[in-house]
């Protein structure tokens, strides 16, 4: 059995690896541990879940986290995601190697994923973020996190550390956009890179920890023709639009959340003829003109 295994199901406490050491003197005599690793394990059956203790996959993560970003080039181009991410794979497979941590190809796959997704990406809610069926991820505080697919809400099981680490990756959105969020400005609209909105609560507004919302943008925006296979709209109803746009007529769309406004506007903002000059004014850029 891997480590990663004797870890999670609590049997690593005492590995020679060093990552499960459960508080006890090494003075201590073999028989005195395994008594009290009884008594632990009589207990922990009926014991409420607490934070990871030492010795759980998250020190496990931790520790090798900690220590490679310790070792990376801070000087290194970030953007450059490819040549970064190998670079990573490269000290996190030395990492391993010193301190012979030993992982089954699953679990080294699934430690690498996380750690890389902590380093360049946002964290727990990456692999959210890259599945393509998820139109809108909910984060109510860090032990609960929702996904609507399909028109329909399911909780997943993926969690943050604590309300820290959320708070991490809400500044890790934010920060770029010359923003901020803290008890003096507890709220705050951003947007991801692709354009996705991302709404942010916390303390004091917010009763259960930080709140993240994100509206994800479909990679392949909805076209006029799927629209109207779609029965949305009319064929005629298209031309007298554009022909409003053309003729610099004042359009007001409203609706409301998720009924598709902002597509509708895309849609619309290409039948901009190429020459014009075009002016937004928004509060989170969400628009994304082809033009």
């Amino acid at each position: 059995m891997s480590l990663l295994k004797r870890i999670e199901q609590g049997q690593g406490g005492n590995s020679s690896s060093g990552s499960g050491g459960s508080g006890q003197s090494s003075n201590n005599n073999q028989g005195g541990e395994s008594s009290r690793l009884s008594s632990l394990q009589a207990r922990r059956v009926n014991a409420p879940i607490t934070s990871p203790q030492a010795g759980s996959y998250f020190d496990l993560k931790t520790r090798v986290q900690n220590k490679l970003l310790s070792e990376l080039d801070p000087s290194m181009d970030i953007t450059r995601t490819d040549e970064v991410r190998r670079t990573i794979q490269d000290l996190f497979e030395q990492i391993l190697a010193e301190e012979n941590i030993v992982l089954s190809r699953p679990e080294r796959a699934r430690l690498f994923e996380q750690i890389a997704a902590e380093i360049l990406g946002f964290g727990p809610l990456q692999p959210l973020l890259e599945d393509d069926t998820i139109t809108e991820i909910m984060v109510n505080g860090a032990k609960n996190i929702y996904i609507e697919r399909k028109g329909k809400v399911h909780r997943v099981p993926v969690t943050f550390e604590n309300n820290d680490h959320v708070m991490r990756i809400i500044d890790r959105i934010v920060a770029p956009l010359g923003r901020r969020i803290d008890e003096s400005s507890p709220y705050v609209d951003a947007r991801l890179p692709d354009g996705s909105r991302v709404n942010a609560v916390i303390p004091p507004i917010s009763l259960v920890g930080p709140i993240l919302t994100i509206r994800k943008f479909s990679r392949n925006p909805i076209t006029v023709e799927q629209l109207i296979q779609f029965g949305s709209i009319s064929q005629e109803a298209i031309q007298f639009l554009k022909a409003c746009v053309e003729a610099r007529l004042n359009i007001v769309i409203s609706g409301g959340t998720g009924s598709g406004k902002t597509t509708f506007l895309h849609i619309l903002s290409g039948f901009i003829p190429g020459d014009e000059r075009i002016i937004t004014i928004e509060n989170a850029a969400e628009l994304q003109l082809r033009q």
